[in-house]
């Protein structure tokens, strides 16, 4: 990889691969049957000439929001407003018309790139203030045509000064603004190389690129090895992109990993396969507790379903269950649990090939300091985080920066506990605890990860309901004996639980449960 740490804002990292890098392809996609790519050279002089015609368009430091599907421009746009010293604003595009407005105006943005499908958004923006002004992501070579390409960038750019405004997805209230420095992306980032190689190698953006896992590992990461980043057309367009990338990873939400690993046992019964697969199962087992590791060959049909060449993928964003992890592992693919947050840049803590454990979210990166306070009996407590990586303040929120912070230390919200080896592990979400009656305190988190490893779970939350610990369901649709085995399942489960943790009211949906844009169920 290089030591490429000397490179604390974006635009000197850029250069610095567009240097060591030149003719690599930086960024491949897709349009219609045709394979579109960009070098590493080509792609730093694009962005140079976009970031010079940005400087002159608007004033040092404005905010520069960008709205549209995953695309090469979102990027172009992304990295020139950064690199001209600007701040990128990336919104989500599933969001609302009205909830994208009312960010773009409590992100203070001037300028809005805009894709395909977004042009309400675009003309009431620029209709709300007279500096404001959009423009299409379609339209982008026009814009910066006239300008002849620039030697240098029209700014440098300083690892304390803001990189990017991004937006929590809110699972239990109104999005908060993170404003995150050069060098709270960068310094996560390059952790996260340090911790697994990630040289020369084809990584494939399924999540969307204002998501935190997109920016930092999905993209930034990338670059100091010289990797591909090829940039999907989201999920529908999933099964193609693995075809025609043949990625070696990616970066995932859990929900879109079990979703993965149950559309493989879902095609192998379709195709009369599921006891062949069992079998081979049991087989590839036991060569390797002797020492023989053939899942790559045993597998292959298998993994031709993920483009054949994928070997592991970083997933993040919530708990991913423990079936999951060790299902893809026996076919060859490692699920590597991380641990991050928004405003953390996102990056606080990564499995990796040669280090990682079963429930684990990995270990520390290197960016940060880690501690747990006030553990309990089982050394569980709130997870409190320091370092580089960690945002200065919420945007134009005092009250609630100053509860977010104690010493120094950013109190997550989370709860964990750490082994004697130092690997990290989530319990729960502080706001989520259930805190009975007889002053016992329940985390929902890991019952419903209980009830998640029944096939026929598909959602779950666990909440209080006026003093009963209740767990409201959806179940798989296609299975007409769910309801029926339910019960008997949850006797069995809580069984195995403490008296004062066991699930004494079921609710059945017939709907999915509401969801973030970022696949995370709404709490209550």
């Amino acid at each position: 990889m290089g030591n490429y740490d000397k490179n604390r804002a974006v635009n000197a990292l850029l250069d610095s691969c567009a240097e060591a890098y030149g003719p690599r392809d930086i960024f491949r996609w897709r349009t219609g049957e045709d394979v579109l790519a960009k070098s590493y050279a080509a792609f730093a002089g694009e962005a140079r000439t976009l970031a010079c015609a940005l400087a002159a368009a608007t004033p040092p430091k404005a905010r520069i929001a960008i709205l549209g599907e995953n695309s090469y421009a979102w990027l172009l746009c992304w990295f020139a407003a950064v690199c001209a010293g600007r701040t990128a604003v990336p919104l989500d595009a599933a969001l609302p018309t009205a909830d994208a407005l009312a960010l773009l105006q409590k992100s203070g943005a001037v300028l809005l790139f805009f894709g395909t499908g977004y042009n309400d958004v675009a003309a009431d923006f620029a209709a709300a203030a007279p500096q404001n002004r959009s423009v299409a992501l379609a339209d982008l070579p026009a814009f910066f045509a006239e300008i002849p390409a620039p030697a240098d960038w029209p700014c440098a750019p300083q690892p304390e000064d803001l990189a990017a405004i991004v937006f929590t997805s809110g699972t239990t209230g109104e999005p908060k603004g993170v404003p995150l420095s050069h060098w709270n992306l960068l310094s996560t980032a390059l952790s996260g190389c340090r911790c697994e190689d990630m040289a020369n190698h084809t990584m494939l953006a399924v999540l969307p690129f204002h998501h935190t896992i997109s920016l930092t590992p999905g993209m930034l990461a990338q670059l100091p090895g010289g990797s591909t980043v090829c940039i999907g057309g989201g999920i529908k367009r999933l099964p193609k992109d693995m075809e025609v990338f043949r990625p070696e990873y990616t970066m995932v939400v859990p929900l879109l990993a079990e979703g993965m690993y149950r559309k493989i046992w879902d095609t192998a019964r379709k195709q009369g396969k599921e006891q062949l697969l069992r079998r081979m199962l049991r087989l590839s087992d036991g060569l390797r507790r002797v020492g023989i590791d053939l899942r790559r060959r045993l597998f292959r049909n298998v993994l031709a379903a993920l483009g054949g060449e994928m070997i592991w993928m970083l997933c993040g964003g919530a708990a991913v269950s423990d079936d999951c992890v060790t299902g893809f592992s026996r076919l060859g693919v490692e699920i590597l649990p991380a641990y991050g947050i928004s405003e953390c840049g996102p990056g606080i803590s990564v499995s990796s090939l040669a280090k990682h454990r079963l429930g684990s979210v990995g270990q520390v990166l290197d960016c940060c300091e880690v501690r747990v306070d006030a553990p309990d009996a089982d050394g569980v407590g709130e997870i409190l985080v320091r370092g580089d990586n960690v945002f200065g303040g919420y945007l134009e929120e005092e009250a609630a920066t100053q509860d977010a912070f104690t010493d120094g230390w950013f109190r997550t919200g989370d709860l964990g506990k750490r082994d004697r080896d130092g690997y990290l592990y989530i319990t729960g979400r502080l706001k989520n605890l259930i805190i009975l009656s007889n002053g016992k305190n329940v985390s929902p988190e890991p019952l419903e990860q209980r009830l998640l490893e029944l096939d026929y779970v598909k959602e779950v939350l666990v909440y209080d309901d006026a003093g009963e610990i209740a767990a409201e369901l959806y179940l798989d649709e296609t299975d007409p004996g769910a309801a029926a085995r339910l019960p008997t399942d949850l006797l069995a489960i809580n069984r195995q639980l403490p008296a004062y943790e066991r699930i004494t009211k079921t609710i059945l949906r017939e709907t999915e449960f509401p969801k973030t844009t970022t696949k995370k169920i709404k709490r209550k």
